[in-house]
């Protein structure tokens, strides 16, 4: 009697144990998910610039597993009035649409750091010192040079000052075009002088990038492809990136056609 009873003890035992073992194995894609709606509902719930200055528009970017249960998950929105934190009643506000990225780090299921823009911490409520983030950033933009009689799309890399809003940051160098050295070294570019970066938001890993009209030219499909390869090799660069959509005042159909 004792032995049976014995056994079945040693039964429940091995259950439990493997049981439990399992449920530490959560798949990584469902901990990467988990994380993503944890750091969503913390920003929607705590994060004083998008609560306290009409946050809306709220997109998950991109999230990234920098080490065993860490996850960095980006968003971006935008706010009814500019600057950080929570508002004074007292003070008062430009009411401007202000778009903001926000950083959240998941550790183990809870948020540790909250970082909007690069510029003000969401836990502790302060602006970020300089001295806490790296002082600049490097990317390439694409430019047009012609060897051996062919144009290729190539990169030439740029270096600013740290920015969390790097895809921005990027199409902007790229339509200031190269600089006088670069053009004697041949680089040029496809893209007006006057073009102007629009908007740019970033959806399921889809860059929509809109322009102004200076954007849209009268010209062969070599050009016209030109133009799109400059900003989609832009845009791609990055990991958050897999796909470019360009618009110009809005409009994506009949646009850039040879």
């Amino acid at each position: 009697m004792l032995n049976k009873i014995a056994a079945v003890v040693v039964i429940f035992a091995v259950v439990a144990l493997v049981g439990f073992f399992i449920s530490t194995l959560e798949a990584p894609e469902q901990l990467e998910e988990d994380s993503t709606v944890v750091a969503e509902e913390w920003v929607r719930d705590n994060a004083s610039t998008f609560v306290e200055r009409g946050g809306a528009e709220l997109e998950h970017v991109s999230e990234v597993e920098v080490e065993d249960g860490v996850f960095e998950v980006e968003f971006t929105f935008e706010t009814d009035f500019a600057g950080y934190g929570p508002v004074d009643e007292e003070e008062m506000y430009a009411q401007v649409i202000t778009e903001h990225s926000i950083l959240v780090v998941v550790e183990d299921g809870e948020v540790v750091s909250a970082i909007t823009s690069g510029e003000f911490d969401e836990i502790t409520e302060e602006e970020i010192e300089k001295e806490k983030v790296d002082e600049t950033i490097s990317f390439d933009v694409y430019f047009v040079l012609v060897e051996d009689g062919q144009e290729e799309i190539v990169p030439v890399e740029r270096e600013v000052d740290y920015t969390q809003e790097v895809g921005r940051v990027s199409l902007e160098e790229l339509l200031k075009g190269p600089t006088e050295n670069e053009k004697e070294e041949g680089y040029s570019t496809s893209i007006e002088e006057d073009t102007e970066l629009l908007s740019l938001h970033i959806e399921e890993r889809v860059a929509y990038a809109d322009f102004s009209e200076e954007l849209e030219v009268d010209g062969g499909s070599a050009l016209v492809m030109g133009i799109r390869d400059q900003i989609t090799e832009t845009l791609t660069q990055f990991d958050s990136v897999d796909e470019v959509e360009i618009s110009i005042e809005g409009e994506t159909e009949d646009i850039l056609q040879p």
